[in-house]
């Protein structure tokens, strides 16, 4: 007996296949049950979508994909790899009042879902792309620097707005995890390129360094990007990479890093280069990006006039805050 779809042994009974049948099929291997009275063919287990359909089988109608599984589903960014493996569970909402309980590969999530909370994925009802990143930030089993980075891939992607995020939280005053997902939701920045460059912030965030600039970018006057940096301040012309280690040491990249630091440092910036030792080390990654913070006035104030339009930007910033502190600007030629 091949199954292409999970179907249920109700259903199989209803469909004319007689108990024996079904019993030796199961015997034979040539089914499987991944959720008791469930049958599959063995050939799909692997398949998060087919196992997904079978644990809906498992449950009333209103049962809808959830948490980990939403996510892999709904394709976001940045998942671990875990969250699709065979042996990994499959997460379901269901209504508060339901009186399903966990099985073996099943968790359930009891919750209240908006009907606008829910979209179709492979002819399934799952949580959106919103509902399901509040449902991860939610919980506390999962890593908080995970739950930013997967937000931050979403927002690159364009598949949620910080917006739609609060609006969602807004929803579930009160409710567990809410404060920890409004936290979470709030570290989350547009335009982030990679999962380091999300620690490689926090790491610096939870070091009481607020003032960063994400995504930094130069451009000629009529609007060409001619760099963009992934971490900075620009006012005080810090510009900051996270290097990781299969793309920067192709040999292009690795001299077009060479040189566009160069071109940066020509125009005044201070360039610095983070690789995955700095992760694994942040109190030296934040004792050097401290450094760096203090030692730029004087080396911003040194530059002369005219080096570039940000170098002249930053001059003019510095003039003004030390002004405002009742010294005399710098003066320039």
């Amino acid at each position: 007996m091949s199954l292409p779809l999970p179907a249920s042994r109700r259903a199989l009974l209803s469909a004319g296949r007689t108990r024996h049948s079904i019993d030796g099929a199961l015997r034979n291997g040539s089914v499987v049950a991944p959720f008791r009275g469930i049958h599959v063919d063995p050939c799909l287990t692997a398949d998060l979508a087919v196992r997904a359909r079978a644990a809906l089988l498992t449950q009333g109608p209103r049962a809808v994909v959830a948490g980990p599984t939403a996510a892999a589903l709904l394709g976001l960014r940045w998942l671990p790899t875990g969250w699709t493996d065979p042996g990994a569970a499959v997460h379901v909402a269901v209504p508060p009042a339901d009186a399903h309980r966990h099985r073996p590969g099943l968790r359930l999530r009891r919750r209240t879902l908006h009907t606008d909370e829910i979209v179709a994925v492979a002819d399934m009802p799952c949580t959106g792309p919103a509902r399901t990143i509040v449902e991860l930030a939610r919980d506390s089993s999962i890593a908080p620097t995970l739950v930013v980075q997967i937000i931050d891939g979403a927002l690159r992607d364009g598949r949620v707005r910080l917006g739609e995020l609060l609006a969602c939280l807004d929803r579930m005053p009160g409710q567990r995890g809410v404060a920890r997902a409004r936290e979470l939701v709030g570290l989350a920045r547009e335009g982030v390129d990679s999962p380091p460059e999300t620690s490689m912030r926090l790491a610096l965030w939870f070091d009481g360094i607020r003032e960063m600039d994400i995504g930094i970018e130069i451009r000629d006057d009529v609007g060409v990007v001619l760099a963009r940096g992934d971490l900075g301040v620009r006012r005080l012309l810090i510009w900051a990479e996270y290097d990781g280690y299969d793309v920067h040491t192709r040999r292009p990249t690795f001299r077009g890093d060479r040189v566009g630091d160069r071109w940066l440092q020509r125009r005044g910036w201070h360039v610095m280069r983070f690789v995955d030792d700095d992760l694994r080390r942040p109190a030296q990654l934040c004792a050097e990006w401290r450094r760096a913070v203090a030692d730029a006035p004087r080396r911003v104030g040194a530059l002369p006039p005219g080096l570039s339009p940000e170098a002249d930007d930053a001059l003019r910033l510095l003039d003004r805050r030390v002004g405002d502190h009742g010294v005399c600007p710098r003066r320039t030629p």
